[in-house]
């Protein structure tokens, strides 16, 4: 099978799989958002933010680490010691998670109230479950057979949904919340186990090893993607942790279910990339830049494309939130001005990358640091004024930022 088909088979099979999870998660939404209302979907909200938060810590950049020294490592056990290492890492970060919640503001109108921490404190180990999707991730990434995840993934999505469904004829208002929260982290765990099961019919079973020279090898290969990657989740997730503290809950749910739906946009270039990026690795170690560079070219066209269609229409679609409540209403604003940064975030998907592949640690993570501090800036200031308007064009200004530097960057390290 030629690169092309290989690439396209793999990107399709994930947009698939996220289209059929990303209709269950717009139903599991709609059945959210009805439920709870404004105020019920904003505390939600600031659960699965949270803990979603340190989601991209377990990854840590030990994906694209393990990817580029895989190849050429003798030892057998590699894989096995990245489980090892991503489950311990998991654990940790479980511990953070829940000792820096006692330290969050809140009230019951703002903030984070006594029911919104105790739900957070339910939904923490889907943090050790994540840890585990993202590692079989890498394996199915690796072997080109992304349709395995995919398969993981719409298991633990259709789990989710009837266990949300469920959960909202059964239980009564008052606990609501509780047992949507756990319906998630049912879907969570559910993938995790089903990925594992995958990966062992296709890889052959996983143990825990404690290697510490392998740790080490993969921990100081990922250090400086891990900390670009900390400085995008910061970057991510700083406008809803300044809503929630500075702003009342109602505004925290317009904003999340806005965000929720722009959300299921993002994933494209991510899985086109997934798919991309061991070819692009392969062509960039064998001094083929003349492949390299089409590649990058090809990907570039087709996802500045699909932006542009894909943001046209959400735009038109964006009304029809009203739809599942009146007071969702408002919610299109803030979806319409995100949109307009579409085409930025699937640009920067491959500036990344291409950083990545290139091996400018350094320039990478100097863009991702200034935009992660120029970003909480301007949360701090224009967010307890402008609420989620505000919120919305910084993040569009943001990935913009970015965008440009990384150009810059690139084409100035390329001439040299």
């Amino acid at each position: 099978m030629s690169n092309k088909k290989i690439v396209a088979l793999n990107t399709i099979s994930q947009v698939i799989g996220k289209g059929i999870s990303g209709i269950i998660s717009f139903v599991i939404s709609i059945i959210l958002a009805k439920a709870l209302g404004v105020d019920g979907y904003g505390d939600f909200t600031k659960i699965t933010t949270y803990v979603a938060f340190f989601y991209l810590f377990c990854d840590f950049g030990l994906n694209a680490a393990y990817l580029q020294i895989a190849s050429d490592h003798t030892s057998s056990t590699i894989n096995h010691t990245l489980l090892t290492l991503r489950i311990f890492i998991g654990l940790i970060l479980m511990f953070f998670t829940m000792t820096l919640l006692v330290f969050l503001p809140g009230t019951m109108t703002q903030g984070y109230s006594v029911v919104v921490k105790m739900s957070i404190i339910l939904f923490i180990p889907s943090i050790l479950c994540q840890s585990l999707i993202t590692t079989t991730n890498v394996f199915f990434q690796e072997r080109l057979k992304y349709v395995q995840a995919t398969y993981a993934l719409i298991a633990g999505s259709l789990l989710t949904l009837i266990a949300v469904y469920v959960s909202s004829l059964v239980f009564s208002s008052t606990l609501f919340l509780f047992a949507f929260v756990l319906a998630n982290l049912l879907g969570v765990a559910s993938t995790a186990f089903v990925a594992i099961l995958l990966v062992k019919k296709t890889i052959g079973p996983l143990r825990l090893i404690w290697n510490p020279k392998e740790m080490k090898q993969l921990f100081f290969a990922a250090l400086p993607l891990g900390i670009t990657l900390i400085f995008n989740v910061i970057y991510f997730h700083a406008d809803s942790f300044i809503l929630t503290i500075s702003r009342p809950t109602s505004e925290v749910g317009i904003y999340g279910l806005a965000y929720k739906f722009f959300e299921f946009a993002l994933v494209i270039p991510t899985f086109f990339m997934n798919a991309a990026l061991p070819l692009l690795i392969q062509a960039y170690s064998q001094k083929n830049t003349e492949v390299f560079n089409a590649r990058i070219m090809k990907s570039l066209h087709l996802l500045i494309l699909s932006s542009i269609g894909i943001a046209s229409l959400g735009w038109m679609a964006a009304p029809l939130l009203q739809y599942i409540r009146p007071e969702f209403s408002q919610s299109s604003i803030p979806l319409k001005i995100l949109l307009l940064g579409l085409p930025f975030f699937y640009m920067s998907n491959i500036t990344m990358w291409i950083l990545v592949v290139k091996k400018l640690r350094l320039q990478l993570t100097s863009i991702y640091g200034i935009s992660m501090l120029a970003n909480i800036g301007l949360n701090i200031y224009f967010i307890p004024t402008y609420g989620y308007i505000a919120a919305a064009w910084i993040t569009v200004v943001s990935e913009f930022f970015i965008v440009i530097s990384s150009y810059i960057t690139i084409v100035t390290v390329d001439k040299k």
